[in-house]
């Protein structure tokens, strides 16, 4: 399986570098955290806002943005596509599951991602001298940690999403509701300590803060080990929640995709 995981990961590096131009223009695309970085450090000229300085929202959004690019999933729209159009069920003749292949177009992705992002990372270490991280070895791989959990999570939610075409045509447009509450509740725009305490509750029981923001609290030394046990807990309930829904309904559509077929 190892073997068979690796092949489809050189495939797929190789299909991307052949459009290495439209692969840079989607990364520089993801601009979202370095408008809020403008945006927040703005506001913190004259002082820190909710315990963040302008070097704490440049340390928090260009983290994000980093975290962001290497948590990326698109499975959503490829399983939509598929599923309407029928590319699906060229795929159910291969020998492995489908899954398989599309976890290694995302594992492909985040390495040409991490080939072209080494650059801009250099410059902005350069650009912003005043960022700062909690660089502990153990806050590293806890970070790490993190950012492997939200990817998962963030790949079986897709999923889930993305196998809803089976049953409706708006399947999309449901995820993109879904994201608008990943960008709020994420900490895409504001960290959750500048939210009011009540809600900033509410959004750590949800699975967002996990997907996004998290890994970036770890590295930046603001979560408390009490947090850091809870917000593993939570992630890893999350996921749980998301690969359950995927196998129900992957067998579920299955069904209905092959009686439609006969």
């Amino acid at each position: 399986m190892s073997n068979k995981y690796l092949a489809l990961i050189r495939r797929n590096i190789g299909a991307i570098l052949e459009y290495r131009a439209s692969t840079l223009i989607w990364i520089l695309s993801s601009v979202t955290p370095l408008v809020m970085l403008a945006v927040w450090s703005s506001l913190a000229e004259s002082g820190p806002v909710a315990g963040y300085s302008q070097a704490d929202f440049a340390s928090y959004f260009l983290l994000l943005a980093l975290v962001r690019q290497m948590t990326n999933v698109w499975v959503a729209w490829e399983l939509d596509a598929e599923i309407r159009y029928g590319g699906l069920a060229t795929k159910l003749l291969h020998p492995l599951n489908p899954l398989h292949e599309y976890v290694a177009e995302n594992l492909a992705d985040k390495v040409v991602r991490a080939i072209f992002l080494a650059p801009f990372i250099l410059l902005a270490l350069a650009l912003f001298p005043m960022i700062h991280y909690d660089l502990t070895a153990q806050n590293i791989l806890l970070t790490i940690a993190a950012v492997v959990a939200a990817w998962v999570m963030l790949f079986f939610s897709q999923c889930v999403f993305g196998l809803l075409s089976f049953w409706v045509s708006s399947a999309m447009t449901l995820h993109e509701v879904w994201y608008a509450f990943a960008m709020l509740f994420g900490g895409m725009l504001a960290p959750l300590d500048l939210f009011p305490p009540q809600v900033a509750q509410v959004a750590r029981g949800l699975p967002f803060r996990y997907m996004l923001s998290f890994p970036v609290e770890i590295l930046l030394g603001r979560v408390t080990p009490e947090d850091l046990l809870a917000g593993y807990v939570v992630s890893a309930f999350w996921i749980v929640v998301f690969v359950v829904l995927y196998r129900g309904l992957w067998h579920l559509g299955l069904k209905q995709f092959g009686a439609f077929g006969a």
